[in-house]
């Protein structure tokens, strides 16, 4: 298929913010869309080239794709970067000095999507010396080849900027619209699999029976069930009459994946961490009894391995994100895993099995040792016993507990009732803005980003805590974009420095100690609430009562 083809989507995305006009879009696209070239397409269109759970990754920056625009255009690197600056999208600056170059080509290879992703795909296994300068040659190949429409859209795909707004929903919307089949089968499809490009595929040529037989792979991430939150322990105890209990650990949730020898580790989000935590691949090696197994845990950093209080959450996340110097880390920052479900077991899915029975047979298979164990649970009906429970979780330093239902079957992707969190209720912040970043394809116009800060009142300065991009609708960016566009003092590139004017309310998920702001303090997933329209600059909260919430 011609990337033009793909080109002439993504302009009709881009005009539009309609989930159900995105739907309709990518489900008459993906109709015409030969089989073979499904697995690509959907990762496109969603501005990846590879899956979240594959250990490949791009890792291209700004000035090598600089470099690559300015070989096949001819123009300066310095004279790029202005376009850059001036356009606020490396995109549309590519497909603007693309232009000339288009008018002084007689003939060109057509480019086509295969040829996209295979150059993408020989690029990021390039490493060593001389990659850069190949890394380079690929890309201007494919601009070499590209209209200058089609280089807007594949260098923000190369740069992992794309961001169209077509998520996993309105892609498994599109496949059940565009195959006739059903639509729950297909969300059923990408939660044992992880693979919209496999459903496509089996939806296509062996519509709603070939779902059906879609099931859990060792090796092959699934999308984990969530939990519904619980205001306390009464809920829940009225709800399920009996309930298992269990430490609500401060770390990471991770899948185990065992298969005879090989084994894979992947994050809440899909992300292979296999290479990051090699004493927990030796454990499970060593201690899942049976040839295959899925199992699900919460790995914890801990202080040292006589000390098992948690370290902070940012500890864990500097081992994830490490993808060098990992025999240091292991010494430097030790972890824990605490196993709590069974999802698969030699060959058989467990899903539809009770949790108590998959509890009982992850009790068999698994050799605990001092940081490969068992999540520390109580079966209980007496909110004495469960209450008692939470509060020597508390005490542990983690965040509270979990609640089951022992008679529930296991629900990939969904956030069903059959289990809850229960933790103390965070209190919201009012922070000032101070800063922000403007954002990427659809958001091009719009800033997306958001600097916080809180108040010093001692010196009446304020202190960034944290980036805030979520919780945000169309409607809101562009009303934010209109109210500190008057505010900016100072653009460097994509960054603006903003007059603390404008006060909102954020949520978020913890408050961590943390050296990257200037209060000492990082603010954990924060999303809006509200702007705080009846606030000024001197009314947003200090750093003292951040102090007091971290203290609880």
């Amino acid at each position: 298929m011609d990337y033009s083809r793909l080109t002439e989507v993504y302009q009709k995305l881009e005009k539009t913010s309609s989930r159900l006009e995105m739907t309709s879009i990518v489900a008459d696209f993906l109709a015409e869309v030969p089989r073979e070239d499904l697995q690509i397409i959907l990762l496109f269109l969603r501005g990846r080239v590879f899956p979240s759970w594959s250990e490949k990754e791009l890792g291209i920056g700004h000035k090598m794709v600089i470099k690559a625009i300015s070989i096949v255009s001819g123009i300066p690197e310095n004279k790029v970067e202005d376009k850059i600056r001036e356009t606020g999208d490396t995109g549309i600056a590519a497909e603007q000095l693309m232009v000339k170059k288009a008018q002084t080509t007689l003939f060109t290879e057509r480019l086509t999507v295969r040829k996209v992703y295979e150059n993408l795909d020989k690029l990021a296994s390039l490493t060593g010396k001389g990659s850069q300068d190949k890394k380079i040659s690929y890309i201007a190949e494919l601009l070499s080849f590209s209209q200058p429409k089609e280089s807007r859209y594949l260098v923000r795909t190369i740069l992992e900027e794309l961001r169209l707004g077509v998520g996993e929903g309105i892609v498994r919307d599109a496949i059940a619209q565009s195959f006739q089949v059903d639509p729950r089968l297909v969300e059923r499809a990408y939660s044992l699999s992880s693979d919209l490009g496999e459903v496509a595929r089996i939806a296509k040529s062996e519509g709603n029976d070939g779902l059906k037989k879609i099931n859990l792979m060792p090796g092959r991430p699934m999308e984990v069930m969530l939990a519904q939150k619980a205001k306390d322990i009464q809920e829940v105890l009225d709800k399920f009459k009996i309930v298992a209990f269990e430490i609500k650990y401060d770390g990471a949730r991770i899948q185990i994946h065992k298969d005879n020898s090989k084994v894979h580790l992947f994050t809440r989000r899909l992300e292979n961490v296999t290479k990051q935590f090699p004493e927990i691949v030796k454990s499970a090696k060593e201690n899942i009894r049976g040839d295959s197994a899925i199992v699900e845990g919460e790995m914890v950093a801990i202080k040292d391995l006589d000390d098992r209080h948690p370290r902070p959450f940012q500890d864990l996340s500097r081992r994830i994100k490490r993808k060098y110097d990992i025999p240091e880390m292991v010494k430097k920052i030790p972890v824990e895993i605490n196993l709590f479900d069974v999802v698969f077991y030699e060959g058989e899915s467990k899903i539809g099995e009770k949790f108590k029975n998959r509890r009982k047979l992850l009790e068999k298979i698994i050799m605990e040792t001092d940081t490969f164990k068992l999540a520390e649970q109580s079966i209980t009906n007496s909110i004495e016993e469960a209450d008692k429970f939470y509060r020597r979780a508390l005490n542990l330093g983690h965040e509270g507990v979990m609640a089951k239902n022992l008679d529930a079957p296991y629900q990939p992707g969904s956030r069903v009732g059959y289990m809850y969190k229960i933790k103390p209720i965070m209190e919201t912040l009012d922070l000032v803005i101070i800063g922000a970043t403007w954002g990427e394809g659809r958001r091009a116009h719009w800033l997306a980003s958001f600097l916080l800060a809180v108040l010093d009142p001692d010196t009446g300065e304020f202190l960034t805590i944290g980036k805030m991009g979520t919780g945000f609708t169309d409607e809101q960016f562009r009303e934010m974009t209109e109210t500190l566009k008057g505010e900016i003092s100072e653009q460097m590139g994509k960054e603006v420095k903003l007059k603390p004017k404008v006060v909102v309310e954020v949520a978020y998920e913890e408050i961590q100690k943390s050296p990257t702001y200037s209060s000492g303090y990082a603010l954990r997933f924060p999303r809006l609430v509200r702007v705080r329209t009846d606030k000024g600059p001197q009314d947003a909260d200090t750093l003292q009562r951040v102090e007091e919430l971290l203290s609880k």
